[in-house]
């Protein structure tokens, strides 16, 4: 790696912190760095050797390679160029590459990656266990609660109505919704941050794009307080680092990124750094012009020099340096020790009442700045500020890159496109001859025995001329011959077609799809992954296993993607965290995500920071969420879940607790159902007994009622009967006074009459008692059920008395 270092050598790294911060320093470092990777103009340089192979496997990936190399081969490799059937062939490459990088860039992004914050440390794993147990407590109790809460009314600070209902329901719902208020918080932040950096529809697109064409991404991660937390792209190409073997750079001690730019720009850059003399030394060792001109521009009223178009390489780079921090710790009058920070440069103090005891703690410090390659320039040069590094190790510090290869070899990655470029090559090749052989095919002929068509005589215009007979075939399909030669013997027919096929094209056409198996072999991408020949009639477990070894073959770039993705969001959460809280870009946090949540996440004066892990997870892939969606289906159809319960598995983005809910749903579904059905069944059973007791009560009542009516019918006949008779007395006592005095005939003395109608009284007063008696007697022999009914006719008792009488 330090071939082309020359004379250039990297500074002392135990130089103290004083010489360090200094610009020498800064500038020998940079030197280093590019006497190490060299200039893009040199071709024997690290930086111009992996340029040049960046640059082809992107044109491979796009489909954009150079032709020329094509056109060198069939031009040697055909005799006959010069026939001109290289003349009319297209060049342009065959888009094969471009669409196995798409499929695996498409289908790392189409699962949607999304960070998922938890915190740690020991503070918060044991407020998260305390939010568990009452948890699980409060699920435990949850029919209690809610009787407490139908017959009291009591609130409580939770709903009791989405509380889970079983220890299974309970588990995936802590899994996914018991967050302490510091990880909700760093959610929240990192979300928005990401956000505002447009992170997953740009600057990660770009990374996962360069991770299958070129093997190596890399990002910038920048927390200005003035201008916020960003992630920008940088070009693997212009990326120059310390030497490393590992694929997720986990061990560079310096890194940075070479931009070209106008000296226009390198102005707005440096400010007041670098003055007028320094452009104009910085245009002449970059260019070959010697002498430059200038002008005032009364329109932006500056000066206008002639090199401010010139472009120039400036180096951007960073490097980490331990410095020692010192500590003193002091006695006071009590006999108590105290602690000082005495910073980075410390002078024993002598003559003190106590004793003074220094402590070294080497920390690890981030320095940073910008060199113009080439020349002795350097700006923006200092210890950085503002440096995330984890609180349970405050004394490391990581650069400001995130940098992961699928691949690493001798410093140079190895990406999946780069594995195809030979049998790209060798497939555009043969698709080139094949076009070759479609121009050089030649047309349908004849074979014409001219000896054949000789003699043959038509008619009166006497012997006919092979071709005036190959004109009358081509003319009308006829043709005329002797099927005797002349000695006598049969000959074929003169005249035979010869079918011209295209030479060599089913070879050629085999050879095509060979290349394309090769690159399908190479990538591990297959037909049924790219779609490219789906066969209904291919069994789904073959399907399947046929995606799971594709998924396996990608894995490499799957797993650096996503390596990447958690370095930029641990990067991003730290930032965050030591966001000073008087700058602008605090308050703006605090605005968006609240001050209490702010507050949690960077109030580590009485508390400790939170340390935060992040899981980088991702939505389920189609496959799942269409066997998902079938299930669930299927569950609806059978009423074993609701509309409620469908909505709420679907929310989820992992299809393992997905499933689980379902499955715990089902059950609670079933449950319910069986509940509901033993309730139907008990209140059935009550009905029925209900309905057997009011049809008795009913019988009883009908018994009791027909009873009554019997005993008032008896009593009504008893009294009818009585009015009956005494009617029948009255009307009897007035007939037998008119018989009376119908039967004297005439009126006598008063004393007589009087005496008369005493005897007539005294004798019907006896018949009266007599029928009385008897009219008594027949009741009670009614009542008793020994004779018939009474003859309720006064008219015949009348006649009958009378006859009586008159007797």
């Amino acid at each position: 790696m330090n071939k082309h270092s020359g004379s250039k050598s990297f500074p002392d790294p135990l130089a103290p912190q004083e010489e360090k911060a200094k610009k020498a320093y800064g500038l020998q470092y940079a030197k280093a760095i590019e006497s190490q990777w060299g200039r893009k103009s040199n071709a024997d340089s690290i930086f111009s050797k992996r340029l040049s192979v960046f640059e082809r496997n992107r044109k491979y990936a796009n489909g954009t390679q150079d032709t020329n190399i094509y056109k060198k081969l069939l031009n040697n490799l055909s005799p006959n160029g010069a026939d001109g059937s290289l003349m009319n062939i297209d060049y342009t490459p065959v888009p094969i590459l471009p669409k196995f990088v798409r499929i695996v860039v498409n289908k790392i992004l189409s699962r949607n990656p999304y960070p998922n914050l938890e915190a740690i440390d020991p503070l918060s794993s044991s407020e998260k266990n305390r939010e568990k147990t009452k948890l699980e407590i409060r699920t435990a109790m949850k029919k209690q609660l809610m009787e407490l809460q139908q017959e009291t009314g009591a609130q409580f600070s939770f709903n009791v109505e989405e509380l889970p209902d079983n220890e299974a329901e309970a588990e995936i719902f802590l899994n996914n919704n018991i967050k302490s208020d510091a990880e909700i918080a760093a959610q929240i932040a990192i979300d928005m941050t990401l956000s505002w950096s447009n992170f997953n529809d740009n600057t990660f697109r770009r990374a996962v794009q360069d991770l299958a064409s070129i093997g190596l991404a890399v990002i910038k991660r920048t927390n200005d307080p003035s201008y916020g937390i960003t992630t920008k792209y940088i070009d693997p190409k212009d990326f120059v680092h310390s030497h490393s073997e590992d694929p997720g750079f986990t061990d560079l001690t310096y890194g940075g990124h070479v931009k070209s730019m106008p000296i226009q720009e390198l102005r707005r850059l440096a400010g007041e750094e670098l003055i007028e003399d320094d452009f104009k030394e910085i245009a002449k060792k970059t260019s070959s012009s010697s002498s430059f001109g200038s002008k005032y521009d009364s329109s932006r009223g500056s000066t206008i020099y002639d090199y401010d178009e010139n472009i120039v390489d400036v180096l951007e780079f960073e490097f980490l340096s331990t410095d020692v921090l010192i500590f003193e710790e002091k006695e006071n009058q009590y006999g108590n020790s105290n602690f000082f920070n005495e910073g980075y440069s410390y002078k024993e103090k002598s003559g003190g009442v106590f004793q003074r005891t220094p402590h070294r703690l080497d920390v690890v410090n981030v320095y940073k700045g910008f060199h113009v390659i080439g020349t002795d320039k350097i700006f923006g040069y200092g210890r950085e500020t503002n440096v995330p590094k984890n609180i349970y190790d405050i004394s490391k510090a990581t650069l400001s890159y995130s940098v992961v290869a699928t691949n690493l070899l001798d410093m140079m990655p190895k990406s999946m496109v780069d594995s195809c470029v030979g049998f790209a090559d060798m497939l555009q090749l043969t698709h080139l001859k094949i076009q070759q052989a479609i121009a050089k095919a030649k047309p349908d002929g004849l074979i014409i025995d001219i000896e054949g068509l000789e003699n043959v005589q038509l008619g009166k215009g006497g012997e006919m001329q092979p071709l005036e007979l190959h004109d009358i075939y081509e003319q009308t399909g006829v043709f005329y011959y002797r099927s005797k030669n002349p000695e006598g013997g049969f000959q074929n027919p003169p005249i035979r077609e010869i079918g011209n096929s295209i030479r060599n094209i089913n070879e050629l056409i085999n050879l095509y799809n060979h290349y394309i198996r090769l690159i399908r072999d190479t990538t591990g991408i297959n037909e049924v992954v790219d779609a490219s020949s789906p066969k209904g009639e291919a069994l789904v477990g073959v399907r399947e296993q046929a995606i799971a070894a594709s998924n396996n073959a990608t894995y490499d770039i799957t797993n650096a993607a996503m390596i990447l993705y958690k370095k930029v969001c641990s990067d991003a959460i730290k930032c965050i965290q030591i966001l000073p809280s008087d700058s602008v870009i605090a308050e703006v946090y605090r605005n968006a995500i609240g001050k209490t949540n702010m507050g949690v996440l960077t109030s580590f004066g009485s508390l400790p920071m939170y340390n935060f892990g992040v899981q980088v997870q991702k939505d389920m892939e189609d496959k799942d969420k269409a066997f998902l969606e079938q299930n669930i289906q299927i569950a609806l159809g059978q009423k074993e879940i609701d509309l409620e319960d469908s909505m709420a598995i679907r929310s989820l983005r992992d299809i393992d607790q997905a499933e689980r809910l379902l499955v715990v749903r089902r059950q609670k579904r079933k449950q319910e159902q069986q509940q509901m059905l033993a309730q139907q069944q008990q209140q059935q059973a009550q009905l029925q007994q209900q309905t057997q007791m009011q049809a008795a009560q009913i019988k009883q009542q009908e018994v009791q009622m027909a009873a009554q009516i019997d005993a008032q019918k008896l009593q009504l006949k008893a009294q009818l009967e009585a009015q009956l008779a005494q009617m029948q007395h009255e009307f009897d006592k007035e007939i037998e006074t008119i018989r009376a005095t119908a039967t004297l005939g005439f009126k006598e003395d008063d004393k007589e009459f009087k005496q008369k109608l005493e005897v007539m009284k005294e004798d019907r007063k006896d018949q009266r008692v007599s029928k009385q008696a008897v009219e008594q007697s027949k009741l009670v022999s009614q009542r008793k059920g020994e004779r018939k009914e009474l003859d309720e006719n006064p008219a015949s008792y009348l006649q009958t008395l009378l006859n009586s009488n008159t007797k």
